[in-house]
C-alpha cells in the first residue's frame, strides 16, 4: 500500500447540538451539547444503541450536516464557520464508508472507485489510481467486476477504495462491518487500521461491535445524544 506523508486531521467538537423535525412535526434532539476530541492519526470508535446520535455526529464530522449550536474544528479550521462552498472543499478531504456499501450496481468496481472525482476530472491518471487502490485493498484483477459479482466483504473493500480516491486525511465509517460476518468484518477492521498505519489517516468508526471498539485507540459512548463515556 502506497505510503503518504500527509497526516490525519485532528477533530474537536465543542458543545454541539442537532435537532431534527419529523414529518409529524415532532422535534428529535439527535445530539445534545456534545463535546469530544479525536486526535490526529487515531482510530476512534463511536458506540451506542440505535438512536444514540452516532450517525448524526459522523455526518457533522464529515461536513455532511451542520449543528444547530456549538463548534467543530478540524485542525485549525472551524467547520461551523465555513461557507457552503468551503464545506464542499472540506468534504473532499474526507472519505466516507457506509454499512450498505452504497455502490452503483451498473458500474464496475473501477468506476465505483472513481465516483468521488468524476464531477471534477476523469483522465487516464484516475483510471490508473483507481486500479492501484483496488489492488491496495486486495482486489487486484477485479477492476471490471460489477457489485453483484462480488461478496459483501469485497464490496466493502471497493467502498473503502472509493473513500481513498480523494487522498483523504479523515475517514468516517458508519457501521462498516454491520452487514458482514465476523471473519469478514475482522478483515475490514484490519484494513482500516492498516490505512491508519500506512497513510496516517484519522479514522472515526460508528459501530455496535464491541470487539471492534476494543481495538480502537479511543472509544466514545453516546446515549440519547449525549456523551456518557470517553476512554482513550
Amino acid at each position: 500500500m502506497t505510503h503518504t506523508e500527509r497526516t490525519g486531521r485532528g477533530l474537536r467538537v465543542e458543545g454541539c447540538s442537532r435537532t431534527y423535525a419529523t414529518p409529524g412535526g415532532v422535534a428529535i434532539r439527535a445530539l445534545d451539547e456534545v463535546s469530544v476530541e479525536f486526535p490526529s492519526g487515531s482510530v476512534s470508535a463511536l458506540c451506542g444503541p440505535s438512536g444514540s446520535g452516532k450517525s448524526t455526529l459522523l455526518h457533522l464530522l464529515g461536513g455532511m450536516d451542520r449543528p444547530d449550536a456549538g463548534a467543530i474544528w478540524a485542525d485549525a479550521e472551524e467547520l461551523t464557520a465555513m461557507s457552503s462552498s468551503e464545506l464542499v472543499g472540506y468534504r473532499r478531504t474526507v472519505g466516507f464508508v457506509f454499512q450498505s456499501f452504497a455502490l452503483l450496481p451498473a458500474l464496475t468496481a473501477r468506476d465505483n472507485v472513481m465516483l468521488p472525482v468524476l464531477p471534477y476530472r476523469s483522465g487516464k491518471q484516475d483510471l490508473v489510481r483507481a486500479a492501484e487502490l483496488l489492488a491496495d485493498v486486495g482486489l487486484g484483477g477485479r477492476e471490471d467486476a460489477v457489485p453483484s459479482q462480488l461478496s459483501g466483504g469485497q464490496r466493502q473493500r471497493v467502498a473503502i477504495a472509493r473513500a481513498l480516491m480523494g487522498d483523504p486525511r479523515l475517514l468516517v465509517a458508519d457501521e462498516p462491518t454491520g452487514n458482514l460476518d465476523s471473519a469478514t468484518g475482522g478483515e475490514i477492521v484490519d484494513l482500516l487500521f492498516e490505512l491508519r498505519d500506512t497513510r496516517g489517516i484519522t479514522v472515526v468508526i460508528g459501530t455496535h461491535d464491541e470487539s471492534l471498539a476494543a481495538r480502537c485507540d479511543a472509544t466514545v459512548r453516546l446515549r440519547d445524544g449525549r456523551v456518557v463515556r470517553a476512554v482513550a
